[in-house]
């Protein structure tokens, strides 16, 4: 099979299988990218879709986070607290790594002053972190839990996440267990260094079944256009080897010719035996 398999017309057939293959691929590894966005625009679109709430009616200082609270459009007025302001590295923000710029916002809230840290931006260089002035402002947001705690050697004035936990033992006052991704804000506080990072999308991941199902058909496509090459190079394998076999049996099959009746050429041409004149006598 690896002789034929070498022969260029079966070379060039396997090159162009390779092409088949990898296109197949692609438009299988495609579809199955749609339908993972599709799923995650439909989620995005249920949580815009759901009502903006004062963060006072939906958790309140040292509360357990609520668990309908993940990606909640929250509103809340204060000042922004630059004392505690910190950076998060190891950030991504369309493929750049950076940081998150996090500044608490002091808030009533609940009816008494506590903490909420807000996730203000992303920069690429902590020089580029604003500091924001004491100033009311209003803002809002996608509510968000905490997150789990990193323990990382790092600088001054960062943290390795917004751990709340971790927070409550170096602000002054009571904080929230959540955080808000800064979506808006009036008056525009942050400076135009600190990129929008555009909030997560909570819940399941989830996946649109059609597109799915397209990827895996073109997968199905790719293997089968494998098996139909193995196929192929297989029965023409066959058919040399019986090609091979049927010249052997025919030549084992002509008669070897019979020296009994073989007379050399040059008896024939000879002509009769000389005689000694004893037998003419």
């Amino acid at each position: 099979m690896i002789r034929t398999a070498l022969k260029p017309a079966w070379l060039a057939l396997l090159a162009l299988l390779i092409a088949v293959v990898i296109a197949f691929y692609q438009l299988g590894m495609w579809q199955i990218g749609v339908s993972s966005n599709t799923a995650a625009r439909e989620m995005a679109a249920v949580q815009a879709a759901r009502p903006t709430e004062p963060l006072g009616q939906v958790t309140a200082p040292h509360q357990t986070f609520p668990d309908d609270g993940a990606g909640l459009l929250v509103r809340a007025e204060g000042e922004y607290a630059a004392e505690h302001q910190f950076l998060v590295p190891d950030r991504l923000l369309d493929g750049q790594e950076g940081y998150w710029v996090v500044t608490p916002l002091q808030t009533d809230a609940s009816g008494a002053p506590a903490l909420i840290a807000v996730m203000r931006g992303f920069v690429t260089d902590p020089g580029q972190a604003d500091v924001p002035p004491a100033a009311p402002v209003a803002i809002l947001g996608t509510l968000a839990p905490a997150e789990t705690p990193v323990f990382n050697d790092l600088p001054g004035g960062q943290r390795g996440a917004i751990d709340t936990a971790d927070l409550a033992n170096d602000w002054d006052l009571p904080i929230y267990n959540a955080f808000i991704f800064l979506v808006e804000e009036a008056p525009t506080l942050t400076s135009a260094q600190v990129q929008p990072v555009p909030p997560p999308i909570f819940g399941e991941s989830g996946i649109e079944w059609r597109n799915f199902g397209y990827g895996l058909q073109w997968f199905v496509f790719a293997a089968f256009a494998c098996y139909m090459y193995y196929r192929f190079l297989r029965d023409a394998t066959r058919q040399e080897q019986e090609a091979q076999q049927e010249r052997e049996t025919a030549v084992l099959a002509v008669p070897a010719p019979d020296a009994r009746h073989t007379q050399p050429p040059s008896a024939t041409m000879a002509g009769p035996a000389p005689t000694r004149e004893g037998d003419l006598a």
